[in-house]
């Protein structure tokens, strides 16, 4: 009778069943499921206080090495059973608030460390196919940046943020505004001071966040460059773990793909939903990260690029990152010819500005370089032509293009370009077997490099 009963009431009556379980009267295999329930609730303080509890309960009963297995699995499959349940599918309805409710408490538990099994990674994977687009987008947000801070309390990406957070994000605001002010104004000491003391309190706070206490300017420069290397090395081994323990990745990516190209090509006049350019650009950034780290084999995701490959485009630079990232050794090369070919009389032409060029030039160097047979000999002695521009950017883009096939693949530059090393290795025979290798194949090493040294 949880919806007709009185909010103050139901607000009791679930702070004292938190107290029994706090004092170990009651299990929390009892009392999670009616928790979870209870997420349906249009209550926003009641769903507050719920998520508070349930993070807290749950990393208390896996503290250290132990692990509650049986507690996890069960919320777990309670978790998934709420992702994907009828009601869940509908925007309107109180199954949409539990889902995202639920999605928010397991991505908050593997952001701590709780539940990192692969398990809880597809129960959030399941979530990326949720009609509901905040749903999703929350799900594709996490295997994009899955050691984003959340706030405790209401979880990423909720309804609403914990108070604590509140000052840090003013603070933010406030030095962003005071260097935007320092760089659009004419330079007086006032103003500079103002940007450092900025600067220091925005430091010191992430000091105050990250537990750490730092008793001048030099000490705190250095322990927070240091923790941003850290973090930084964290956050980009967990983001490609998260992306290992995706069961089934060629049909999670299928799934993904059908879903942005039936909203590119929906309309409203047809009654299908239109999702927003930003929305189909952070799926389409998940399905490349999927693809180059899982090595698949998904043709039908690069012609799709065609459309988008021009200078004028919004955030284009994005999309050329995506194609090159997408790019792996198992990519046919006739697939991806096509896309070289218009990156080419698109971007990097005389009559281009010199920073399209560099984009252009950088691109196809990224995709050659995980792809070597995607580009052909009369284009990329075309391109190379181009380290003699007059552009400095353009200038060692192109030389950078040049030497990466110096090393790869001598054999389609013209003599004269191949470089001093890469003709005597050609004449010694040494490169030949090398270059010949061709789409899919892989030979064995016959012996370690540079073993001879060790003699």
């Amino acid at each position: 009778h949880y919806p007709v009963l009185d909010a103050d009431l139901r607000r009791t009556i679930v702070q004292a069943l938190i107290l029994l379980r706090s004092r170990g009267v009651v299990s929390n295999l009892r009392v999670m499921p009616l928790f979870f329930t209870l997420f349906r609730c249009h209550d926003k303080g009641l769903r507050k206080l719920l998520y508070t509890h349930i993070v807290n309960d749950v990393k208390n009963a896996n503290k250290g090495r132990h692990r509650n297995h049986k507690l996890n699995a069960a919320l777990q499959g309670f978790m998934y059973t709420m992702i994907t349940a009828a009601d869940a599918q509908d925007k309107l309805g109180e199954g949409a608030l539990a889902a995202k409710k639920s999605l928010d408490v397991c991505i908050d538990l593997y952001r701590k460390g709780i539940w990192t099994d692969a398990k809880a990674v597809n129960v959030i994977a399941q979530a990326c196919f949720s009609p509901i687009t905040k749903i999703m987008m929350t799900a594709v947000q996490f295997f994009l940046h899955p050691q984003k801070q959340s706030s405790d309390g209401d979880g990423s990406g909720s309804e609403g943020e914990d108070d604590k957070d509140k000052p840090a994000k003013t603070s933010s605001v406030n030095l962003r505004l005071v260097q935007h002010m320092s760089n659009v104004n004419r330079k007086t000491k006032s103003r500079q001071r103002a940007l450092e003391r900025a600067t220091r309190l925005q430091r010191r706070m992430q000091a105050k966040r990250d537990g750490r206490i730092v008793d001048s300017d030099e000490e705190e420069d250095a322990a927070s460059k240091k923790s941003r290397k850290k973090r930084q090395a964290a956050q980009a081994a967990l983001r490609f773990d998260v992306l290992s323990l995706i069961h089934d990745p060629q049909g999670f990516v299928e799934k993904l793909f059908a879903r942005v190209h039936s909203a590119t090509t929906a309309t409203k006049r047809g009654g299908s939903k239109v999702e927003r350019f930003e929305v189909r650009l952070a799926v389409l950034k998940l399905i490349s990260r999927v693809i180059g780290h899982q090595q698949l084999q998904f043709v039908a995701f690069y012609p799709f690029f065609q459309r988008y490959l021009q200078p004028h485009q919004a955030e284009v630079t994005q999309l050329l990152a995506m194609l090159a990232t997408a790019t792996n050794a198992f990519t046919p090369p006739d697939v991806l010819q096509p896309l070289i070919r218009a990156i080419a009389d698109n971007f990097v032409s005389d009559h281009c500005a010199p920073e399209v060029m560099c984009a252009g030039l950088n691109t196809i160097r990224a995709i050659a370089f995980r792809q070597p047979l995607s580009v052909e000999a009369d284009l990329l002695n075309d391109l190379i032509m181009y380290r003699k521009h007059k552009d400095k950017g353009v200038m060692m883009a192109a030389r950078s293009l040049l030497a990466l096939y110096r090393e790869v693949n001598p054999e389609m530059l013209h003599r004269r370009d191949r470089g001093r090393d890469a003709t005597m290795e050609l004449k010694s025979g040494a490169a030949g077997e090398a270059a010949q290798a061709g789409f899919g194949e892989q030979r064995a090493a016959d012996g370690v490099a540079g073993i001879e040294l060790l003699e």
